[in-house]
């Protein structure tokens, strides 16, 4: 099972809209899963630009000692090349771009300065190293237009509660970034993946630190969402997680707010009291995917917090069209 990736959009007053449409970032590893346009009066009118992409295991061709793969040089640098053409003709230079599976800022820097060197784009690199014992790590870049006002790494040292170990291998990852007298908060994830959750030696515990991931995330939304019920929160990487849910844990929908225990072996708690809306509905079901497994078009999810009188303009296919939460979702 590869990557899901996913992304939560809280919108916290009456007069924004939102453009969602899905951008393809074709490379022999993984497809882009979704690019976010925000439009609105709360960021003076101008579009932002989020997109979000599992780099499928991008490391450098320098040996940190980290028992990390080491990449040639060559084929460090035609990654670096395939994913700033990317960047540049398919996500038509985002003005935030949260990854997954990067090993470190050399990584991103390169990235950027190839970016750069063909754009004259500028792009500012946000990472932090995690848990990972394969060195794979959470990161940003943020165009220079951007001014970074936060960056926090959270629940690094959190263990889980069957053993002990830690549970985030790669923890989430906070950014706050302004532009004028505008901000957005944004929060990067890239959870437990399936692998070895039928197993009979080892199952049990990849299910309980699925959902308590998940719970303590959803856990950290409400209480943003709470504390700062001004702010935009914008939710999104890799969550290994399917809709509808699978047979162990709704990890999807606990970090949504209505979890799905209905045909689930774990009963997940509802910890957020103002449940996200589901934007995947905006999307015709043909785009709605995060990537190609093996020949086979994997779906993603987008969700929302929109409260009552928020309208979302949805783009897909050209076509465009404004509804209310109601509409897309009921």
């Amino acid at each position: 099972m590869g990557p899901l990736d996913q992304a939560f959009l809280r919108i916290p007053t009456s007069t924004d809209s939102l453009s969602l449409a899905p951008a393809r970032f074709v490379s022999p590893a993984v497809l882009i899963s979704l690019t976010l346009i925000l439009s609105s009066p709360l960021y003076a009118g101008e579009s932002i630009r989020v997109a979000s992409q599992n780099m499928h295991r991008f490391f450098d061709n320098i040996d940190d000692g980290k028992n990390e793969i080491k990449f040639s040089d060559r084929k460090f640098f035609q990654k670096v090349e395939t994913a700033t053409t990317a960047i540049i003709e398919q996500l038509s230079l985002p003005d935030i771009l949260a990854l997954q599976e990067v090993e470190n800022r050399n990584v991103l820097s390169k990235i950027a300065t190839a970016v750069q060197e063909r754009t004259g784009a500028q792009y500012q690199v946000v990472l932090v190293d995690g848990n990972d014992v394969s060195a794979i790590n959470i990161g940003f870049l943020i165009k220079r237009s951007f001014t970074i006002k936060s960056v926090k790494q959270l629940f690094k040292h959190q263990r889980l509660e069957l053993d002990q170990s830690l549970l985030f291998s790669r923890p989430p990852l906070y950014l706050e970034v302004c532009k004028r007298s505008s901000c957005l908060s944004l929060l990067n994830l890239h959870l437990r993946s399936m692998r070895g959750i039928r197993s009979g030696s080892k199952g049990h515990r990849v299910r309980l630190k699925r959902l308590e991931q998940a719970s303590i995330i959803a856990r950290w939304i409400d209480d943003f969402q709470h504390s700062r019920p001004e702010s935009s929160l914008l939710v999104l990487g890799d969550l290994n997680g399917l809709t509808p849910t699978d047979s162990y844990v709704d990890v999807v929908g606990i970090i949504l707010g209505n979890p799905d225990n209905s045909n689930t072996e774990i009963q997940a708690v509802d910890w957020i009291r103002k449940d996200l809306v589901d934007l995947t509905r905006y999307i015709p079901k043909i785009n709605r995917f995060s990537y190609i497994y093996q020949g086979e078009v994997r779906e993603f999810m987008v969700k929302t917090l929109t409260p009552a009188g928020t309208t979302i303009k949805v783009w897909a296919d050209g076509v465009s069209q404004t509804m209310s939460p109601m509409e897309c979702c009921s």
